[in-house]
């Protein structure tokens, strides 16, 4: 598997569990470049369109900037960049806006057969300030998750299940991932995919004791050897 770059330790942990047992799907790894950029003052937006990539985009990707409060001017802007393999968005200290990435394509499986059952964003970092994060499906009723200030990890999965129109995963043509936050908000996300079912961490007692043991073993080990 392939550590994404700037991913946090979890997150990698997390994913590599996942992608033992099927490969990822991408629906986008953000390594084709896109940025909108909003100063005037609101109710303003912005969009950037950018056709099929191929590996690592599932189509032709529009992001869009809605700028629902603020000021014109620099410091009252709202922006969201793809630069580098990263989606980055952020907000002036009193504006609000609405982040929206839309992906159109030819119907595609995205449960490939039932390994898959779930989305999941990677966070190279904890986000700032709450975050609501609404994920949808042929244009259908949104599932939402509200994140709070310092969020990241396993948290960010979305099981197919959740969809009011869940079976729409199996003959997929549209997906929306929409962000939603307070003034002063960003956030950056280093891929979108499906995978399988996450797995069961263990418990950091257990986690504990699973080491100790591993270290006691290799201890008897040694003194076998020696003996």
């Amino acid at each position: 598997m392939t550590i994404h770059k700037g991913l946090s330790l979890s997150t990698c942990f997390l994913a590599a569990f996942w992608a033992a047992g099927a490969n990822a799907l991408f629906i986008d790894t953000f390594d084709t470049d896109a940025s909108v950029l909003v100063l005037a003052a609101s109710p303003a937006s912005d969009s950037a369109a950018t056709p099929d990539s191929g590996a690592g985009m599932i189509g032709d990707r529009t992001l869009t900037v809605n700028k629902t409060v603020g000021g014109g001017g620099g410091a009252n802007g709202a922006y969201a960049d793809v630069i580098g393999g990263l989606l980055a968005m952020a907000n002036g200290p009193v504006t609000n806006s609405i982040i929206t990435v839309d992906w159109v394509f030819s119907g595609t499986d995205l449960t490939e057969a039932g390994s898959k059952n779930g989305f999941f964003l990677g966070l190279p970092n904890p986000i700032d300030n709450d975050l609501t994060v609404s994920l949808s499906i042929n244009g259908g009723t949104a599932t939402s998750k509200l994140f709070l200030d310092g969020s990241s990890g396993a948290d960010f999965f979305f099981p197919f299940i959740d969809f009011a129109n869940a079976g729409d995963a199996a003959s997929a043509t549209s997906i929306r991932l929409q962000f939603t936050s307070s003034n002063a908000w960003d956030a950056q996300v280093d891929f979108i995919e499906t995978v399988g079912p996450p797995p069961e961490v263990a418990e950091p007692a257990s986690l504990a004791l699973f080491g100790i043991s591993m270290a006691g073993l290799g201890w008897a080990r040694r003194r076998q050897s020696a003996a």
